[in-house]
């Protein structure tokens, strides 16, 4: 990923500690003896973390935002 920005940074961090976990469940970090289902599962996990991470900053974003623009306006003038 070229110029990957802090949301996409942060769900690279989320996406990698899931595939730690991975690693330890499938209990061989030799991922040469690793099977075709191992292997599929460790790219669905990490590729689902990552979007899942995303995904969730977005929803947060989007519910700040929503704060944000429910809030009174101001009052203009001291009135």
């Amino acid at each position: 990923m070229v110029d990957a920005n802090e949301q996409e940074v942060a769900a690279m961090r989320a996406a990698g500690d899931i595939a730690g976990q991975y690693i330890e469940a499938v209990g061989r970090t030799d991922m040469a003896t690793w099977s075709e289902a191992d292997w599929r599962g460790f790219i669905e996990a990490i590729c689902g973390a990552y979007v899942a991470a995303l995904i969730e900053q977005q929803i947060a974003i989007n519910t700040a935002v929503a704060k944000v623009q429910t809030l009174p306006l101001p009052a203009v003038g001291g009135r």
